[in-house]
């Protein structure tokens, strides 16, 4: 049984013996653990009432024992190195774990002093206080910032803090090395501007102010890796303010170089390609015109001997002429529509409007290309009111109707029929032209005026033509959109017609 603590008050520094009653009240029943030790590093004196409540132990177990008997294993080293550090400093302040009664280990925040007595022996006096919980919490703490600080330093993308003076305080240096060659000694306390290509500087130190001002901010800029070339990179940032105040800003960087690399390809590539369809649209219009001129004289010759001299030409020389015209006019239509492509892709495609009897530019339509029809045996019907005004390009709305009437000429088998319906609203004019001919799949009219976007049907048994570029169609919407209208085709399917309908403001 250890002996209890027989404790001369004059040993106790300060003249504490004058004021021990007046205090002790106060020591027995605080919540921290007050100690005194003797030159045997020895429990001489323990408040007692603290003990049992903290650790379970009562006066008698401790007095006279050691604290390092208390002690968990692994902090012995520690304690008995501030032990030797605080008879230096004349002061000792440590954590250290300290075994319960019952087996489990609490720990202790203690704070001590060395001094000597008026007999002149070494003593000390210690307060400790439990902070357990808080150790608890500070262990997850540091898991915490340990698992985050892994991810942090594994990342591929770069992660960087900087201050409101724009100074690097954190970079992840695994991620920095890798992309751009850099340690932290070469980052830490610089700032983020000093890498940067000569021509993004200015533009960097603006988004950098507003992002501080504003609280987040991205761009694109290049980066000088450390063997002298450049990098680009896409950063991404945001500020946040630390435990001490400080607005900081949290900075993600990826490398985009391969990314910039395949743009200015591309932009090289379309830049070339620009230059080759322009070259292209020159040479179409050159030789389109060039090829115009025969050609109208052609076509002026052949209609000229059908119409006026077909009496007097022999039957096998006519076949002949016919076969000639009917070439002519192909050929003439290919080139006007080579030429309104080459006008449409250049943006240069203008109206000349004006306000127009759209029941006039029909009828024209209807005379201009009659002759065909009737070689076609097909019969076109015109429902049509004496006058409807509408404001248009009358040349391009009449190219528009006579594209539409030829293909339903075209598609159309002998014997066919082909109907004009005129229709209007106070916003709208509505032209539909109906035929009974060979109809269009779904397939067909998701391509149908798509440029080239021509139907081929060879060889299915239908008796109709299919001559032609495929560019009446693409041209037609573009003039109708131009006019900011709609042109628009509904069909049932195979053999059951088609109907065009083109929609044009009154305005």
């Amino acid at each position: 049984m250890p002996r209890k603590a027989e404790i001369n008050l004059k040993d106790i520094p300060g003249g504490i013996e004058d004021t021990f009653d007046k205090y002790q009240l106060i020591i027995e029943n605080t919540n921290d653990l007050i100690t005194i030790l003797n030159h045997n590093f020895e429990h001489e004196f323990i408040n007692k009432n603290a003990y049992f409540n903290t650790l379970g132990y009562t006066e008698e177990e401790i007095i006279g024992k050691k604290p390092r008997e208390f002690t968990h294993p692994d902090d012995l080293l520690r304690a008995a190195k501030a032990i030797r550090q605080g008879l230096l400093r004349g002061e000792v302040k440590e954590q250290f774990r300290i075994r319960h009664k019952d087996g489990h280990y609490i720990w202790l925040e203690t704070e001590g002093k060395f001094f000597t007595s008026q007999n002149g022996v070494l003593k000390t006096i210690l307060i400790s206080r439990e902070i357990t919980e808080r150790k608890k919490i500070e262990e997850k703490l540091e898991k915490s910032e340990e698992k985050y600080k892994l991810i942090l330093e594994n990342a591929n993308d770069l992660i960087t803090i900087i201050n409101e003076k724009l100074i690097h305080e954190y970079i992840n240096e695994k991620a920095y090395f890798n992309i751009l060659g850099y340690k932290s000694e070469d980052i830490i306390g610089k700032t983020p501007l000093e890498p940067l290509h000569p021509e993004d500087i200015k533009a960097a130190t603006k988004i950098l102010r507003n992002g501080f001002k504003f609280g987040e901010g991205s761009s694109e800029m290049r980066v000088k890796h450390k063997d002298g070339h450049y990098i680009w990179l896409e950063n991404r940032g945001k500020t946040f303010t630390d435990l001490d105040g400080k607005k900081k800003a949290l900075i993600i960087s990826r490398d985009i170089t391969e990314r910039k690399n395949a743009e200015r390809l591309i932009i090289d590539e379309n830049k070339k390609l620009l230059e080759i369809n322009q070259i292209k649209s020159e040479l179409i219009t050159t030789a389109s015109h060039e090829l115009k001129t025969p050609l109208i004289s052609i076509a002026a010759a052949s209609q000229f001997l059908l119409s006026t001299l077909k009496e007097q030409i022999g039957e096998d020389a006519l076949k002949f002429v016919e076969m000639i015209h009917r070439g002519g006019q192909r050929l003439k239509l290919l080139i006007e529509n080579l030429l309104d492509v080459s006008i449409v892709e250049s943006g240069k495609l203008s109206l000349h409007l004006q306000d127009e009897n759209i029941v006039e530019i029909i009828d024209e339509c209807i005379s201009d290309i009659k002759y065909w029809a009737e070689q076609r045996n097909i019969i076109i019907n015109f429902e049509q009111p004496k006058e409807l005004k509408v404001i248009i390009d009358r040349i391009k709305i009449d190219q528009v109707i006579t594209n539409l009437l030829s293909n339903s000429i075209k598609y159309t088998p002998p014997k066919g029929e082909i109907h004009i319906i005129l229709n209007e609203t106070d916003s709208w004019i509505k032209i539909s032209i109906k035929d009974d001919g060979i109809g269009l799949t779904k397939k067909e009219k998701e391509g149908l005026f798509k440029k080239f976007g021509k139907i081929e049907r060879y060889g299915k048994g239908f008796d109709v033509e299919s001559e032609g570029s495929g560019l009446g169609l693409y041209i037609s919407k573009e003039i109708v959109e131009l006019h900011e209208g709609k042109i628009l085709v509904e069909s049932k399917g195979r053999n059951q017609g088609s109907t065009f309908i083109i929609r044009l403001p009154k305005s």
